[in-house]
């Protein structure tokens, strides 16, 4: 298994190499040769595939039949001759969210998932590295890489694993917050290594952390709890000397418009004019919470929240009560907790607009599996609606509509009509605007995750909690995620350094548990509250 990271290389130039060959070949032979010309042309700026040295061939020889002569057949049989120097075994479908994360990863918006296993005593070296190893082989997404062009970017799985699990695997010996962060903000260079790594580090508070990292591009929340499961299995299997389980068969991503094909043309053009109208919804100024929104984040951090069983069960019983759900709770609890933070500090009201996401599986009928389904509800709170103690009904009648099908995948829409402009196009955009300091994306994130009840946990250590960390973007905000499993309920605050100061961060994170605590007493308290 060759550890080389230019694996790609003798294929992308000799498949360059066949487009500037055929253009050659065109303008010797002249006459009708000007389509083979243009062929040639339009192949630079392509993604290079076997299927294209394919075309390359057919076109040489036509040119053949236009006008013989032994040059178009001999570059035929050369670029036939390229093909088995490419490193795939075949393409994986890449979807317009797919194309949004990959480009919008930069500098200041690492479009990285992260899922945290948290346990008292270290795992094992050896049988975690023949766990990364295991997933690299088995799993098609964990060995894939990118290829981009002028006009386009695709995803390939290899035919073999290219890179040495141990490259893949990070045994550090500092905590991954330290140094800024470094181990977990570290770029992904998708065109020469898989979309995902391994670190295996102590934690500050005590304690050792796993954590799976995987590029959003890649897979959703969903898909990386079912790769964090797949790692997990094969750590305790190969740890116990067991046979490895055999895995079922994992859903593969779709391209959305696949999906959408059987709502005719109508529906088409319906979720169309939704995406230009969205535009309209993102007119004025929204809240943020910064301590210095001028400044450029360098890192993100983190600061971990939980919620006791009592209050967990409890909130189940007042959301009864209510009419609504634990989640509308929980993110009515992030805006009291950052309006009154925004009051304490003397600033201006306005509204906060939030993303809350949400997996679309179920809405697009996907079975459960790999890739990106996953929708982005904008909800929106004015100053009245965060002084009202119905915040929490309004909240939740909003949610409820969001979700409704077509509205939900708006987002996955909008996404994908941004990315069919060329990647460079697209990319400056995105820095433009990231440039721009009196521009953000949203003022919160708020994302609440069921644990899986089949998820593997480590065997042989006592596992303390799994968490999951999203991406932030360049843009002054707090990220708050939640993961349940049953009555055991964790998260953390992530938020971005220096824009944000950790005092700030573990201010808020009080100001929420003590809102979720004062909510878990029963109906009628929150109105009190902020």
């Amino acid at each position: 298994m060759s550890s080389s990271s230019f694996f790609q290389t003798p294929f992308v130039v000799g498949t360059r190499a066949a487009g500037l060959l055929l253009c050659g070949l065109s303008a010797w032979l002249g006459g009708w040769a000007w389509l083979g010309f243009a062929v040639g042309a339009l192949s630079l700026l392509r993604v290079p595939r076997r299927g294209l040295l394919v075309e390359l061939a057919v076109a040489s020889a036509l040119l053949w039949l236009v006008m013989p002569a032994w040059p178009p057949l001999v570059a035929a049989a050369l670029m036939l001759l390229v093909i088995p120097l490419a490193p795939e075994s075949g393409a994986l479908k890449l979807n317009g969210l797919d194309r949004y994360f990959y480009l919008q990863d930069g500098p200041g918006s690492r479009m990285n998932s992260h899922h945290f296993v948290d346990t008292a005593t270290p795992l094992e070296r050896e049988s975690l590295e023949r766990a990364v190893a295991a997933v690299l082989s088995e799993l098609p997404l964990a060995r894939s890489f990118v290829r981009e062009a002028t006009l386009g970017v695709a995803r390939f799985v290899a035919r073999h694993p290219w890179v040495e699990p141990s490259r893949l695997l990070c045994w550090s010996d500092a905590p991954v917050e330290a140094e800024d962060s470094r181990l977990l903000d570290a770029p992904m260079d998708l065109r020469r290594l898989p979309p995902w790594r391994v670190i295996h580090a102590p934690r500050p508070e005590g304690g050792y952390r796993l954590c799976l990292t995987v590029h959003h591009c890649a897979v959703d929340g969903e898909g990386g709890l079912l790769m964090l499961d797949l790692l997990v299995r094969r750590y305790n299997e190969l740890r116990a000397g067991r046979p490895l389980s055999p895995r079922l068969p994992v859903h593969g991503g779709q391209r959305l418009r696949e999906l959408l094909r059987p709502r005719g043309f109508a529906g088409m053009w319906r979720l169309v004019r939704r995406h230009f109208s969205m535009g309209d919804t993102d007119k004025g100024a929204s809240a943020v919470l910064a301590d210095d929104a001028a400044a450029r984040p360098t890192h993100t951090r983190h600061h971990l929240l939980r919620i006791p069983a009592d209050t967990w069960r409890r909130l189940k019983a007042v959301s009864t009560a209510e009419g609504v759900s634990r989640n509308d709770l929980l993110v009515g609890a992030v805006f009291r907790a950052a309006s009154a933070l925004r009051r304490e500090r003397g600033q201006a009201e306005l509204r906060f607009r939030t993303f809350v996401p949400t997996n679309l599986r179920s809405a697009l009928g996907v079975p459960s599996g790999l890739g990106n389904y996953l929708g982005m509800l904008q909800v929106v709170a004015s100053p009245e609606d965060l002084r009202s103690p119905a915040l929490e009904k309004t909240l939740s009648e909003s949610i409820r509509k969001l979700r409704e099908p077509d509205e939900a995948v708006s987002f996955m829409v909008n996404m994908g009509l941004l990315t069919l402009m060329p990647p460079g196009m697209f990319r400056a955009g995105l820095r433009s605007n990231d440039a721009d300091p009196s521009a953000f994306n949203y003022s919160l994130l708020v994302s609440t995750i069921r644990q899986p009840e089949e998820l593997a946990l480590p065997e042989g250590v006592e596992t303390e909690r799994v968490l999951v960390r999203g991406s932030l973007t360049g843009r002054p905000c707090f990220g708050v995620v939640i993961i349940h499993s049953g009555g055991e309920v964790h998260g953390v605050l992530e938020y971005l350094s220096p824009t944000v100061r950790d005092e700030t961060a573990r201010e808020f994170a009080e100001r929420w548990v003590a809102e979720v605590e004062r909510m878990a007493m029963g109906p009628g308290v929150t109105a009190a509250v902020g």
